[in-house]
């Protein structure tokens, strides 16, 4: 007699447990009209007729019309294969259905893709973090190979970071790799050093820029991810290889004048790192840009970039914004920044 297996294995009580030891001590089940007090603990026959609904339900008990009481105690080994044998058809089922809607969805999901690339010549816009976020989810799973990322502006979310954190070593792990470009004031951020950790200890390579670049991510080499709209409210789904092409020649130019991402204060990189920084902060100043616009565009606080601007200032003798722009310009410093940056030159 297969069991219907009403009562989970693990929701058995311990008076469940000593009527089933008493089954096994009789072979049959004792006569549920005994003396109450014969029962463990002192409990009423209720309390027995409910373990025994139990047993019988779990299957680790059947009714047996040749014993004298009508009940034999169940070996747990069948019991435990009988489980098994559920567990296997319920995710065979399920893998099926699985199938079935992969198989289902396949064709409309190339049509929207061919409908969708064919109208905007090359790539698909998607709208709202939600179906951005799908979009990317959805590309990041076909990855096979490799994945190219910039992400700017300073240190990141916490809780981004902490969704993004599976999915990412989820494709480490089946052999993707991974570069990924921040810039320098992302290193600030606690939450951020301890992802690039995670990542960086599953293989993934990271750098950062003083310079200002856009959000990008690019899988296999064959699909990028640009923003389609200034707020980053809407997102371009590019699948033209030439235009792939060219956005990979990006990134990798970025990547060779980036540096690698160490903990704080380590050494050279920090120093340089430091240096960047503010060669990119006087070539704003030259620029004619505001503080609130530098800072924007290397991911750092108004504040940082006032302290970089007075100690430029003390350096170089100025008493306004205007003079200093002239006095860097005048100094050659940023000159010779350009004749020393050799590309590759990563440390």
């Amino acid at each position: 007699m297969r069991p219907d297996f009403g009562t989970r294995l693990e929701s058995l009580q311990s008076q469940d447990i000593q009527l089933y030891r008493e089954l096994l001590a009789r072979d049959s089940a004792p006569g549920l009209s005994e003396d109450p007090d014969s029962v463990p603990g002192g409990q009423g026959v209720d309390i027995r007729e409910d373990s025994l609904g139990r047993l019988l339900s779990s299957g680790l008990a059947v009714p047996d019309e040749q014993s004298e009481t009508g009940f034999t105690p169940v070996n747990p080994e069948t019991v435990g294969s009988y489980v098994v044998a559920e567990i296997l058809e319920s995710s065979a089922r399920s893998a099926i259905n699985l199938l079935r809607v992969q198989e289902e969805l396949g064709q409309v999901v190339a049509e929207y893709r061919n409908n969708h690339v064919r109208d905007a010549r090359g790539y698909v816009t998607h709208t709202g973090f939600a179906n951005i976020n799908a979009a990317i989810r959805l590309a990041a799973r076909e990855c096979r190979d490799e994945v190219l990322t910039s992400q700017p502006g300073g240190a990141r979310s916490a809780a981004v970071l902490k969704e993004s954190l599976a999915p990412t070593l989820e494709m480490l792990e089946r052999g993707v790799t991974m570069k990924t470009i921040y810039q320098h004031s992302a290193r600030s951020g606690s939450a951020t050093r301890d992802f690039v950790r995670a990542i960086q200890e599953r293989g993934a390579q990271v750098a950062t820029l003083d310079e200002s670049f856009d959000r990008l991510i690019i899988f296999d080499r064959t699909v990028a991810f640009i923003p389609a709209d200034d707020d980053r409210r809407a997102a371009a789904e590019i699948r033209a290889p030439a235009v792939v092409s060219f956005l990979v020649a990006l990134f990798e130019r970025s990547w060779l004048r980036a540096v690698a991402f160490t903990p704080p204060g380590g050494g050279r990189a920090a120093t340089r790192i430091t240096d960047d920084l503010e060669l990119a902060i006087m070539r704003h100043i030259v620029a004619g840009d505001t503080d609130s616009v530098t800072a924007g565009q290397l991911g750092i606080s108004v504040r940082r970039c006032q302290e970089y601007v007075a100690k430029l200032s003390s350096r170089l003798g100025s008493r306004s914004r205007a003079q200093l722009g002239y006095l860097i310009a005048k100094s050659g410093l940023l000159d010779n920044a350009s004749e020393e940056a050799t590309p590759g030159a990563r440390v």
